[in-house]
């Protein structure tokens, strides 16, 4: 049996409450923060727009906003998180949200998930707590299905751009 067998690379994603936690395979990739472009002049809430990224158009989600979070001012020092689009690819094979920091690599494996709960909000799915060495970090697993359609439900604005 191989040592690794159980582990699960992920990323813990730094967001202005919290934190999410996410299989770095979802992760397309990590890039320093630019300003959205406003898909439309009225868009939804949770829509920042989109960017420009590997010479396509990727919409950015406000997490915040999606999300019912506390609302945060943007920052440059932001960094935008690039995701597989996992339920509708071929419509939406990228999307992207703010992390408030860099995002840290962790290996996870059953002992290091504590004190799972059902998250009640929209778009959460489970909050838990990741013991690391001598520290205990919270976090969320997003409803990743939730945030895909509400892009998807934006289509048509995205697309007329």
């Amino acid at each position: 049996m191989s040592l690794n067998e159980n582990v699960v690379r992920s990323l813990l994603i730094p967001i202005s409450s919290g934190n999410f936690l996410l299989p770095s395979t979802l992760v397309a990739e990590v890039t320093p923060y630019t300003n959205p472009t406003p898909v439309a002049e009225t868009q939804p809430d949770w829509l920042l727009g989109t960017v420009l990224w590997r010479e396509q158009k990727v919409p950015v989600l406000s997490i915040n906003t999606a999300l019912s979070l506390p609302a945060i001012d943007l920052s440059e020092n932001y960094r935008i998180v690039v995701l597989y689009g996992l339920e509708a690819p071929q419509m939406l094979p990228f999307y992207a949200f703010l992390a408030t920091d860099i995002p840290q690599a962790l290996s996870i494996k059953p002992e290091n998930l504590l004190n799972p709960y059902e998250e009640k909000r929209k778009g959460l799915v489970y909050g838990i707590q990741l013991a690391d060495n001598e520290r205990l970090e919270s976090a969320w697993l997003p409803d990743v299905a939730y945030l895909e359609g509400l892009i998807k439900k934006s289509l048509p604005l995205l697309l007329a751009r």
